[in-house]
Order: structure tokens, then sequence, then C-alpha cells
């Protein structure tokens, strides 16, 4: 641990704040023609948005105001109609022809073991549906609808909802995906009022299924993907209560998630985009944010409006399939590192699946094969880098003879510098050369970090004494382990250097340091690098061994 370190440190900072600038994002554009909507639908937005409705299944009905003033409640009878797919139990309603429960048959419940995950909004649907036709709002949540179900040509499973929202028949058809986490949802209006949009409101929450359930509720989060720009995300504790956020559109899709499931609605092919999306902060109960809004908003072209749905786990491969960059419904890295750390993080995400899928191991051995696979990899640079240490170690006596000897000329002072070095067959660049394999693991190690968020893949994937690398170590054994291991790659790494007291304290307080840090952090981060530290101790060995020899008596 020397000057390189800090050398490194400043050359990341450097990196990291300099990106931004050079490779700016792109900057969202409305096409033109682009369906938007107009000052007229924005105050619809901010007074509906919030407007209560009744219970999904059950006898009690929207509300009817009488002459008098007085309000009574229209009996009216919703029924739930299941479906099953070989990944997904879908629950949809006839109050609101929307889905109310979404069953994640694949995943258990790790609250309630013989459950499977389930996807629902409480006492309000997953999915609610409003049509604003001219100056009328219609309230398709309050309607009810007559189901039908058949299939298609191919053998997907589709259910058909028919009904009346004032002047207006609207029929909405559910087109079921028998392979994977996936719908088609097509509406067909007749006799509504033009201009028309459809309003969604997605779930105001995800319910937790998991053993921890503190974290799972701090992933909850709205994230949103604009046509002509990166995807971003908004997590229910950004916003205050109260607060609302408009994002303009068109928008690519639009999806509420929590650390392992998400439900997403997606443009789809020869419909319009969704025009602009409202989020608004639910009221809190704790310090965690449990609830929100969000509410989408679409053209309906035609008579007709659509999109496609997402709803399952956030399986990486399944993701990747469904396209549009869906896979970045997690954006990984803070704003200012998401342009490295995204394409680093799908890079690993993908080798670990591979690895895991050709060595037929578990993801705990894979970190470690991974682990000491990229010291592997970085074996020669690291090598060429110590090498050049140890020469410029060597240098050193004559470098600092030669700037006692002119320090009163510095143009003869550079011309000495400079002949040292060609005498020595090296460059003034060598210590920036020399930082240069410190900082290649940085992306990866960064990358690691956001994909233990909430890689569903790891999730309850038992390890030695661990029952789920996706969650902290509950013994601290692994976040010792790779202190230790970090502190022994110090120590024998400054074996046969000069004395540098800086760099021995370092030596000490670094590992301390990083292992307070890791502490709390996914186990199977903390394997990953505690394996690449013991990975590397064989080579600091070598160098330490090749100085010993080099050093004079």
């Amino acid at each position: 641990m020397d000057k390189r370190f800090f050398l490194a440190l400043i050359l990341s900072a450097v990196v990291i704040g300099v990106t931004p600038w050079i490779f700016p994002s792109a900057k969202p554009a409305t096409p033109a023609g682009a369906p938007r909507v107009d000052s007229t639908i924005a105050p619809v937005l901010q007074t509906t948005q919030t407007a209560g409705t009744q219970p999904v299944a059950g006898a009690t009905a929207p509300q009817t105001t009488l002459s008098s003033g007085m309000s009574v409640a229209a009996p009216v009878v919703s029924d739930t109609l299941f479906v099953q797919t070989p990944k997904i139990e879908y629950g949809f309603s006839s109050l609101g022809a929307a889905p109310v429960s979404i069953a994640v048959k694949s995943y258990a419940s790790q609250r309630k073991p013989k459950e499977h995950v389930t996807l629902n909004g409480g006492r309000l649907p997953l999915l609610r549906y409003r049509l604003v036709s001219g100056r009328d709002t219609l309230r398709l949540d309050q309607t009810v609808f007559t189901s039908s179900r058949g299939k298609s040509p191919s053998g997907a499973e589709i259910v058909q909802f028919r009904g009346n929202a004032g002047t207006a028949a609207v029929t909405i058809t559910y087109t079921l995906d028998t392979a994977g986490y996936s719908s088609r949802v097509v509406g067909e209006v007749v006799g509504a009022a033009a201009p028309a949009f459809l309003l969604v409101d997605l779930p105001s929450t995800l319910p937790s299924a998991e053993s921890d359930t503190v974290q799972d509720l701090t992933h909850l989060a709205y994230a949103f993907k604009p046509s002509n720009d990166n995807a971003s995300s908004i997590g229910f504790g950004k916003l205050d209560p109260g607060e609302s956020k408009l994002e303009r559109g068109p928008l690519t899709w639009a999806a509420v998630k929590n650390k392992y499931f998400v439900l997403g609605l997606l443009e789809s092919k020869g419909l319009p985009a969704f025009s602009e999306a409202l989020f608004v902060g639910g009221a809190r109960n704790s310090k965690i944010a449990t609830n929100a809004s969000a509410t989408l908003v679409q053209q309906v072209k035609n008579g007709v409006f659509g999109f496609d749905m997402y709803s399952g786990p956030q399986e990486w491969r399944q993701l990747i399939a469904t396209g549009r960059d869906f896979d970045h419904v997690n954006p990984y890295g803070w704003s200012f590192m998401r342009g490295i750390v995204q394409p680093v993080a799908g890079l690993v995400i993908q080798s670990l699946l591979w690895m895991h899928q050709v060595l037929k191991l578990s993801y705990g051995w894979v970190l470690v094969i991974f682990g000491v696979a990229i010291r592997l990899l970085l074996w020669p640079l690291n090598q060429k880098a110590m090498r050049s240490q140890l020469k410029l170690q060597e240098m050193q006596p004559r470098l600092q003879e030669v700037q006692k000897k002119y320090a009163n000329n510095p143009e003869k002072q550079r011309e000495e510098i400079m002949k040292v070095y060609r005498d020595s067959g090296s460059s003034p660049l060598a210590p920036l050369a020399g930082c240069l394999p410190m900082l290649i693991p940085m992306p990866i190690f960064f990358a690691l970090f956001f994909v233990f968020q909430n890689t569903i893949e790891f999730r309850g994937v038992p390890f030695l004494w661990l029952m789920d690398i996706s969650v902290k170590d509950p013994f601290y054994i692994l976040p010792l382990l790779m202190g230790i291991s970090m502190f022994l790659l110090s120590w024998v790494g400054m074996r046969n250097s000069p004395p540098n007291p800086q760099a021995k304290m370092m030596g000490y307080v670094f590992p301390v340091m990083m292992t307070v840090m890791l502490a709390n952090m996914a186990s199977g981060l903390n394997l990953y690098y505690t394996a690449q530290n013991f990975a590397a101790i064989p080579q600091q060995w070598l160098i330490a061994k090749e100085r010993g020899k080099t050093k004079k008596p």
C-alpha cells in the first residue's frame, strides 16, 4: 500500500467526475406528431390521482349522488376470474376489467413458504382504468364488465371484458403469454368523444414476500423509460407526502417494483406510447415510504388503446427477452456513474449466469471462481505494474541525487531526470500505468454491489453456513474473513519495501474500514471480494520475494 493507492483513488474520482461531461446523456426530445397530453388533461391527472375506489371483491358499488345531495350505493355484484398459465395465476375482477392479483408460481414467499409470491394492490386492483372523453372522465374502474375466455390460434389464453361507461362501449382484451410473464392488453372504445385519453393507475405498493421485509420495502420504486433517454427510477422515499413529479413523454414503459419483482406497462407495437406519467408521494406511517401513486396517460387513437404488461420476477434473461431496454428497470449505478456501471453490470450478470449454467455449480462457488478468474486475468497487468514499481524504487536514489544537484537549475534538472528514466528503460508515466491494474477491478466491484441489490437469481441461494447469499452474513464471518484477507494482502505487499509509515498505517486502517463498510452488505459480495484477495496474495508474495533479491544490502 503506497502512493499508487492514493493516485488510483484520485484517478477514479477524475474518471467518475469527467465521464458525464465527455459522454452526456441524450436529452429527451418529443418527435413531431408524438402524442402528448395538453393542458386540458393535466388537471384531470392532478384531481383524479388520489380518488378512491371500493374494494375489488364484494357487493359494495360506486356511490350515486341524488338531487337531494344524499349518496346511496348501487347494488352491484363483481366476480373474480382466475386464469392460469405455466408461470402465473392471474386474478381478474369484473369490476374495472383489471387484474387484482398475480401469483408468480415459480417463486415461493419467504414469509409464507407454502404460498407463491403474489403481486396485489391490497384492497385495490393492480391496475385502474379511466377514460378522459372530451370533458368527461369515465370511471372504468367503477364499471362492471361481463367476461369471456378463449384461446388464440397459438394457444395463448385470452380473457375479454365488455361493458358500458356512460355513452361509451368498452372492450378490454388480455392475451396471456403461456411461456413467460408477459401479456398484451388491447382496448376498444366506441362512442367516446374526441379527443380521448386512457389513464392507467399503477399499484400504490407491492406486498413484501421476503424474509427481510424492511430491506424489501426500501426498494419500492417507480421506474420509467423515455423514448429518447435513459431509464430512470423514483424511489417511494424520494417523494415527500403529496409531492408530485410529472414526466413528459413519450415513454416507452413505466413500472412499479420492489427488490425482486416488477409490474411494468410497455409500449406495444402499433399502438401509441405513453404520453406522460404523474408520480405522487403517499402518506407515511413510518420512516420507510411504503406507498405512492402513479398514473400513466395514453392517447386513444382511432378508438383503440393498449400496451404490453410484464408481471413477474426481475430475471435478467426474461427482462432482456422483453426488449425495449426493460432490463434497465433497475438503473445500476448512481446517475453520474450509470454510463460506466450499467454496461459492466450487464456483462457481470451474463458471465455469472453462463458460469452457473456451464459449471453446474451453485452461485456461491461461481462467485469464488469468478473472483479468482478476475485476478488471474489481471495477473499479467499487475505483474508488469509491480515490476515497473520495482524499477521506480531502484531509481529513487538517482532521482533524488539529480533533484538535489540541480535544484537551482530547473531546466537542467528536467533533462537529467529524463536521462535517468531513459537509462533505466522506464518512463515518467510509469506511475500512472502502474495504477491502471488497480482501477480495472473497481467497475466490477461497483457493478457487483448493485447487482446484489436486486438480482433474483441469487435470492435464497445457500452457501456453506449462509442461508441466502443475497443478504448479509448473520454471523459476520465473511466480512471478517474479507478484512483479514485484505490485511494479509497489504502485509505481504509491504515486505522488503522501503520503510513507509503512511503505507503501514493504511495497511491497518483500510482493511478495518472496508470490513465495516461491507458488514451489512450482501454476503455474496463479501465472498467475491474475499476470494479475489486470497487469489492476489501469491502474486504479491512473488513480487516481494523478487524485491528482496534486488534490494541492496
